[in-house]
């Protein structure tokens, strides 16, 4: 039972970093068309200067960090009474396919054009809506925030044994306390029997 359910939890945390990889270059997709970051551009240099390009995509990586963390963590985290690690790498192995496989998409997208595209190379590293990258910084955000999750979920289910270490210690220190706090007494009583006893006799 345990190694099924641990099975189930590597095929969810697989699914759901793919979906979250492409969720994010759908968001960031979204994002890009936005009004308020069109606006962002004109004071930053204008619609095609590369720093307005920069600030564009690093305020949609920022975006996406935050949403792919939440996700990832509520996706690798480790259930009390299942699986006890986090499912980090199974979810990298799921955006890493669902990488490959925007890759290849963005790829039959730039072949299918007609001849003559031909993007800069700040708008095909940058740029959320210019394939075949679909903008690198966005990869990396999810990346990072997968890796972040894991180890923080990591670190909670370390904090969470050590409690536990230290409750049980606490306990059996307890018990042994009031085992031997029984037995001294048991100890003391009797004696005092016995020499309750001792003038019964004699009185007879």
């Amino acid at each position: 039972m345990g190694s099924e359910i641990r099975t189930a939890r590597r095929i969810w945390s697989f699914v759901s970093g793919a979906l979250l990889y492409l969720s994010a270059l759908g968001l960031a997709h979204s994002l890009a068309g936005q009004g308020w970051l069109l606006s962002l551009q004109h004071l930053t240099g204008g619609p095609g200067s590369s720093t307005s390009q920069l600030v564009q995509a690093l305020l949609i990586a920022a975006l996406l960090y935050g949403m792919a963390w939440v996700w990832a963590f509520f996706t690798v985290r480790p259930q009390r009474g299942h699986s006890r690690r986090p499912t980090t790498a199974w979810c990298l192995g799921g955006m890493g396919l669902a990488w490959l496989l925007a890759l290849l998409a963005g790829v039959l997208e730039v072949s299918s054009r007609a001849g003559g595209y031909q993007p800069s190379l700040t708008g095909l590293l940058l740029s959320s809506t210019v394939p075949p990258l679909w903008g690198s910084l966005n990869g990396v955000a999810v990346l990072l925030a997968i890796l972040s999750a894991g180890r923080w979920s990591a670190r909670l289910r370390r904090q969470r044994k050590a409690r536990q270490s230290q409750l049980n210690s606490q306990l059996s220190s307890q018990l042994d306390s009031d085992l031997d706090s029984d037995l001294d007494s048991e100890l003391d009583s009797r004696p005092q029997r016995g020499l309750a006893a001792a003038p019964a006799r004699q009185a007879a």
